[in-house]
C-alpha cells in the first residue's frame, strides 16, 4: 500500500523523499550559517522562522519534481551522485554471482533497463492477475492475502514483527488494520467538499489504473465505485491517526484459536501456517474492531468487488517499477493530486532511492568509507553524553517531579543506548536473489527477502545491533523497545554537523537533534516504555497527572496554529514530535552552556553564541511546501509544518527570548503563565 503506517519500532525526527533538484538563484551554506538566508526586515521576536529563513524561502522556489523543499532534501542531494557512482560502477563491474556489488549493480541495470520494462509491460504480474480472475470464493480471496503477505505485499491489513511491549527480550507478530489505498481512514470519512472530491478523483484514478489493464471503461468505474466503497467500511472501521499514537492500542494478546474464532471467514492458523510460524500459538491482533469487519467483508462483498480489490492492490504495489503508463497515472493522483508535485522524478533518482531501499546496508558500507570520517563518529559521541549528562541535572531540578519517578527516569536514561553512522555488523544478504530479467521481480524479491527477514526472528533473541535506517538515511530515531537513539552517516554531514563548525552551529543543529531523540524516551508515548524498553508504567499518579497537565498545554498551542487555509495543526497528532522538539532543544542549549565554559568565542559574524545556537535550530527546519503537501502533512504526519517547529518551541523558551531581546507580549515571547515548561 501507499501508506503503511507501524507506529511501533521509532520515533523519527523527518520524513525525507529520495532525490532532488538544483533550486534556486543561489546554493546555501553547507557549513556554518549563510546570512543570506536571513529576512531583515522581519522582527526576530515576531516570526523567528521568517526572520532566519525568510530570503531563503523567497529565492529557492520548490523544484517541479518535489512537493517540499528544504534542507534535508539539499543534504540528500549531495549524496545522489555518489550513491548512483557506487551503483553504476557495481552495474559495470561483472562481479561475481551472489556478491553485494552483483546484487547491487543488476538491481540498478533492471530498473534503469526502460526498454525491458517497457516490452515487459504487465507481464511481471500474469500469474498474479490469472489467479484473481480465477478465484471462486472467500478460501481463494484469504489464500491470495496469504501468499502476499508471506511476500511483503501488505494487502486488506497491514503486519510487523517488532519486540513485545510488554517483554522487550522476546519478538512479537503484530496484525494491524490497513488495506487502504487513500493516506488515512479521514479521508474517507470526512464529510467536507474537498474531501468528497479527492475521493472523487480517488475513484477516477483506480478506473484509470484498472483501464489500463484491460478492463473497460464501464467496468473499471463500475469496480472502481466498489472498491471505494469497501475501504470506506475498513477505514470506518479504523483506529484515527491519534489513536495509533498510544501504544496499547497495537498491543491484544490473542491465541490462534480465539483469532480463528473472531474472524471465521479468515483462518489465522492458515495463515501463519504460510508464513512459517506454525509453532507460534499467540500474537498481537492489534484493533478487533477492524478485523471483525474485514471478517465481515469477506462474507458479504461480492466476488467481482474482491478481485477488483486485489487486482488494484497488485497494480498499486507495483505501478512505480511498471511501463510508463502505470508510472505516469500512479504519479497523477498520488504526486500530482495529494502532493501537488509539478513533474515525475528522472527515472535514475527514483531508481537509486529503490534501490537503495530494497539493498541499504550493501550500499551503506561503501557509502561510510567516503562520506563519513572517524571524527566526526567521536565528536558526535562526545555530543552525546554532554546531552546525556545535561538531561540528568534537568531531571534532578524537576520541581513537579517526586524523587521516586525521577530515579526511574534516571535510570532509563543512563540505559540509553547510542548508535552512530553504520552498524556494527552488516546485514547479510546472501539468500537474496538478484537477476538482470525484471526490475518488478527484483523489487518484488527484495520485498519478500526482508519479510523473510524478519518473520525468522520470532523466537530468536533479540538483536540489538540491528538498525532500523541504513546509513546514507537523512534522518534519526528513537525506539522506545530497544530504549536507543540512532544517527545514519547521512545526517551526520554540514549543515547539521560540521566538524570545522563552532559548538554554538553544531549545537543548535546536530545537538538540537540528539536531544530530540534523547527526549522521544520522556514524550507521551516513550514514556510509557521503561529503562528495558517494556511497556510498563513508573511514573506515581500524582507525577503522571502533572506531566499530562503540562503537555496538554503544547496540545493546545500547536491547535491554534493555521497551517494552510483554515486547516489547523493537530496538536494531539503532533505531541509527542513538540515535545521532542522543546525538550531536546531546551537540553541542546544548556548543553552548549556547558561547552562553552571556558571555551567562549563570544559574537561571530556580529551573532553571539546564544544567537547562533538558535539560528542553527530555525535554518535546520528552512522549508516550503506546496499547499496539497501542506494539508497532506497536516493530516497524516505526527510532525508539525516547519514554521511551527521553529517558532513553537521556541516561544516557550525564555532562553530564546533573553538572546534576541525579546519581551512579553512579543508574539516569540509568551507569558510565563502561558509557557510549556515540561523538561
Amino acid at each position: 500500500m501507499k501508506f503503511t503506517k507501524l507506529l511501533l519500532c521509532f520515533a523519527s525526527l523527518t520524513v525525507v523523499a529520495a532525490g532532488v533538484a538544483t533550486a534556486g538563484d543561489y546554493r546555501t551554506n553547507e557549513r556554518g550559517l549563510d546570512r543570506r538566508n536571513l529576512d531583515s526586515a522581519t522582527d526576530a521576536c515576531v516570526d523567528f522562522y521568517q526572520y532566519a529563513n525568510g530570503n531563503w524561502l523567497a529565492l529557492n522556489p520548490i523544484p517541479d519534481e518535489y512537493s517540499s523543499w528544504g534542507i534535508s532534501h539539499e543534504m540528500y542531494e549531495r549524496n545522489l551522485a555518489l550513491l548512483r557512482q557506487i551503483m553504476e560502477e557495481a552495474a559495470n563491474a561483472n562481479a561475481p554471482k551472489g556478491t553485494n556489488q552483483q546484487k547491487v549493480g543488476d538491481f540498478w541495470y533492471t530498473g534503469m533497463d526502460t526498454e525491458r520494462i517497457e516490452s515487459q509491460s504487465l507481464a511481471p504480474l500474469k500469474a498474479d492477475l490469472e489467479r484473481v480472475e480465477a478465484i471462486a470464493g472467500v478460501e481463494d480471496i484469504a489464500a491470495m492475502v496469504r501468499d502476499l503477505h508471506a511476500e511483503g505485499v501488505s494487502v486488506l491489513f497491514d503486519q510487523g514483527i517488532f519486540q513485545d511491549l510488554k517483554n522487550s527480550e522476546q519478538y512479537l507478530y503484530y496484525a494491524v488494520q490497513g488495506g487502504l489505498g487513500l493516506p488515512d481512514r479521514d479521508y474517507y470519512t470526512r464529510e467536507d467538499e474537498e474531501s468528497a472530491k479527492l475521493r472523487q478523483q480517488y475513484v477516477a484514478h483506480v478506473s484509470t489504473m484498472l483501464q489500463l489493464m484491460g478492463h473497460t471503461e464501464e467496468q473499471a468505474s463500475r469496480a472502481a465505485a466498489s472498491i471505494l466503497e469497501l475501504e470506506s467500511r475498513l477505514a470506518k472501521a479504523s483506529l484515527t491517526n491519534v489513536e495509533l499514537r498510544d501504544p496499547a492500542n497495537y498491543y491484544n494478546i490473542e491465541t490462534l484459536k480465539s483469532a480463528d474464532e473472531a474472524t471465521p471467514n479468515f483462518s489465522w492458523s492458515r495463515y501463519f501456517k504460510r508464513l512459517g510460524l506454525e509453532g507460534m500459538e499467540s500474537f498481537s491482533y492489534a484493533q478487533p474492531d477492524f478485523f471483525a469487519e474485514m471478517n465481515a467483508l469477506l462474507a458479504a462483498a461480492d466476488l467481482d468487488t474482491w478481485k477488483a480489490y486485489l487486482q488494484w492492490n497488485l497494480i498499486n504495489n507495483f505501478s512505480p517499477y511498471l511501463s510508463e503508463a502505470f508510472v505516469d497515472q500512479d504519479f497523477e493522483f498520488y504526486g500530482k493530486t495529494l502532493r501537488g508535485t509539478e513533474e515525475l522524478q528522472p527515472r535514475w533518482k527514483r531508481v537509486v532511492a529503490r534501490t537503495s531501499a530494497s539493498l541499504g546496508e550493501a550500499l551503506g558500507q561503501v557509502y561510510v568509507e567516503q562520506a563519513f570520517p572517524p571524527q566526526t563518529k567521536a565528536r558526535a559521541d562526545k555530543m552525546i553524553e554532554d546531552l546525556r549528562s545535561t538531561v540528568a541535572i534537568r531531571i534532578q531540578n524537576l520541581d513537579w517531579m517526586t524523587d521516586e519517578t525521577k530515579a526511574q527516569a534516571l535510570a532509563k536514561l543512563a540505559a540509553f543506548n547510542s548508535k552512530i553512522g553504520y552498524p556494527d555488523e552488516w546485514r547479510d544478504y546472501s539468500k537474496l536473489d538478484i537477476e538482470r530479467q525484471s526490475y518488478v521481480a527484483n523489487v518484488r524479491a527484495a520485498d519478500a527477502f526482508e519479510m523473510r527477514r524478519n518473520l525468522d526472528k520470532i523466537g530468536q533473541p533479540i538483536d540489538r545491533n540491528e538498525w532500523g535506517m541504513s546509513p546514507q538515511t537523512v534522518n534519526a530515531y528513537y525506539s522506545p523497545v530497544m530504549n536507543e537513539i540512532v544517527f545514519p552517516a547521512a545526517i551526520m554531514q554540514p549543515p547539521m554537523f560540521d566538524g570545522e563548525a563552532d559548538d554554538a552551529i553544531n549545537y543548535g543543529g546536530m545537538g538540537s537533534v540528539i536531544g530530540h531523540e534523547f527526549m522521544h524516551g520522556f514524550d507521551d508515548k516513550g514514556s510509557q516504555f521503561d529503562a528495558q524498553g517494556n511497556m510498563e508504567n513508573w511514573w506515581t499518579d500524582e507525577d503522571r497527572q502533572h506531566f499530562d497537565e503540562r503537555t496538554k498545554i503544547l496540545v493546545d498551542q500547536f491547535g491554534g496554529f493555521v497551517a494552510v487555509d483554515d486547516l489547523h495543526v493537530n496538536g494531539e497528532l503532533t505531541l509527542g514530535e513538540n515535545i521532542g522538539d522543546l525538550a531536546g532543544l531546551t537540553m541542546a542549549f544548556y548543553a552548549l552552556q556547558t561547552a562553552l565554559e571556558g571555551n567562549n568565542p563570544g559574537e561571530i559574524d556580529g551573532f553571539s553564541p546564544e544567537q547562533r545556537f538558535f539560528l542553527s535550530w530555525a535554518q535546520g527546519w528552512r522549508k516550503s511546501y506546496r499547499p496539497e503537501a501542506l494539508k497532506l502533512q497536516v493530516n497524516t504526519d505526527p510532525h508539525s509544518p516547519a514554521k511551527f517547529r521553529v517558532n513553537g518551541p521556541l516561544a516557550n523558551m525564555p532562553e530564546f527570548a533573553a538572546a534576541f531581546g525579546c519581551k512579553e507580549g512579543d508574539p516569540m515571547a509568551l507569558p510565563a503563565d502561558q509557557r510549556a515548561e515540561i523538561w
